[in-house]
């Protein structure tokens, strides 16, 4: 049966036997999305394994500082003054250790405590000049003073 137009329903562009599929504009808006979409997952992992190396190093950097400090006052002796060197080619310490004054509001003089105590304060730092990194770790110590058992 033909149309007033003289075309075939069955071959018209309008029929209902179009094919289906996408166009080149649907295909390409999908590909944004997925671009958009993969560029944001990427972001998000990139910045997940800087946070993981961060805390790889910070937690280096306390375990490194944990061994200084526990050897001040026990193998290292407990004295005022600055101190500094390196762990490895990596970690570097810097030592500053001062006398804690303690103030007494109950009349009870200081000089007659039998201890003294002293601030020590580690700067532990790694990294390079332009990605340079550093942790402060601060404890009081104390010690006998002269004289006493």
């Amino acid at each position: 049966r033909l149309f007033p137009s003289g075309h075939d329903k069955s071959t018209s562009p309008r029929g209902s036997s179009r094919q289906g599929g996408f166009t080149l504009l649907e295909v390409l808006v999908a590909f944004i999305v997925f671009v958009v979409i993969f560029g944001a997952v990427l972001d998000a992992l990139g910045m997940a394994m800087r946070n993981t190396r961060r805390s790889a190093e910070v937690s280096e950097a306390a375990l490194w500082a944990q061994s200084k400090l526990d050897a001040i006052g026990t193998i290292e002796e407990l004295k005022e003054g600055s101190d500094s060197g390196e762990f490895n080619a990596r970690y570097r310490w810097q030592l500053e250790v001062s006398k804690q004054e303690v103030e007494r509001t109950d009349g009870v003089s200081p000089d007659s405590f039998p201890v003294e105590l002293y601030r020590v304060e580690l700067v532990v730092s790694w990294g390079d000049r332009n990605r340079r990194s550093e942790q402060h770790f601060v404890t009081l110590r104390s010690m006998l003073k002269e004289g006493q058992f």
